[in-house]
């Protein structure tokens, strides 16, 4: 491999690397974020529910 090949190899991996997918340019729906928060909230509703049995 010459240097020449390996000069492209390099350009074309900093290239890629910079792009980004469409599929992250959209604005999350609040529908997706209430369903990532859900579980959570229960984690630490039963967390505090502890700690007030223990008082």
């Amino acid at each position: 491999m010459n240097q020449f090949q390996i000069r492209a190899l390099e350009d074309a991996g900093r290239t890629t690397t910079a792009w980004v997918p469409d599929s992250f340019d959209h604005q999350p729906r609040f529908a997706d974020i209430a369903l990532a928060l859900l579980p959570a909230s229960l984690i630490l509703v039963a967390a505090t529910a502890l700690l007030v049995a223990l008082l």
